[in-house]
């Protein structure tokens, strides 16, 4: 069964361990006028995740789907969703909007633009087009501003069962992950830009896909996690 675990106002962490890989698959439910899904997970952990939906919302209230970039484990269980959600859109970056999106799934796609924001009601989410991080042309990243919440995806990806929510960055157990999937984060010039992005947030709380919900200094942890990802790769 998915656990569930509020890791800010309203913002609700729904987490599965497997089920083919030895990491945990986060989805995160923002519970609000309009409520929003972050991330699906893959068809295999559909029951299971729309069980702890059900839990939190009914889930034919979900108003907003959206996901970092274009992967079974972000959003292979979206049509699965949509099915359950009739009112539920779709909402995505321009770029994974121009480049297949569209494709894969059974209503269009929203397009939002870089640094556009989503009203919720109480929350509003902001999102960012970061392509190739944490990695796919279409990459984006999203940030709650009302709890200064940053949902980072596939950074700071550990192996195994984290913590629900920690203090502790986890900086060392992503390096050693990065170190075991080579070419998993690409890591050049780009990255720099988009980790000035942000840091200069100020988040409060770091929702990673694959690591716990961290809320310690949240800023200290971005640049850290940049500093040791530029070791890694060789690059100044």
């Amino acid at each position: 069964m998915a656990e569930v675990h509020e890791i800010a106002d309203g913002i609700f962490r729904i987490s599965s361990f497997g089920p083919q890989a030895p990491l945990e698959f986060a989805q995160f439910l923002i519970k609000d006028e309009r409520p929003l899904l972050f991330h699906t997970g893959q068809r295999a952990l559909f029951p299971d995740t729309l069980a702890a939906v059900k839990s939190l919302v009914d889930p034919a209230a979900i108003r907003y789907i959206s996901w970092s970039h274009l992967e079974a484990d972000e959003c292979g269980a979206l049509n699965e969703f949509l099915a359950v959600a009739p009112d539920a859109e779709p909402v995505h970056g321009q770029v994974g909007k121009m480049l297949s999106i569209d494709d894969f799934f059974d209503r269009p796609v929203k397009p939002m633009g870089d640094e556009e924001v989503l009203d919720l009601g109480k929350n509003k989410l902001r999102f960012l087009i970061t392509p190739h991080v944490p990695h796919a042309w279409d990459a984006i990243l999203v940030f709650e501003e009302t709890t200064r919440t940053l949902f980072c995806s596939d950074l700071f990806t550990v192996f195994g069962k984290p913590a629900p929510v920690t203090e502790s960055s986890g900086v060392e157990q992503a390096i050693e992950a990065l170190k075991q999937l080579p070419g998993y984060l690409p890591i050049g010039p780009h990255t720099g830009a988009v980790f000035d992005r942000l840091e200069a947030l100020r988040p409060k709380v770091l929702a990673g896909h694959h690591s716990s919900a961290f809320t310690g200094d949240a800023v200290q942890a971005l640049r850290d996690l940049r500093g040791e990802m530029y070791k890694f790769a060789g690059v100044r």
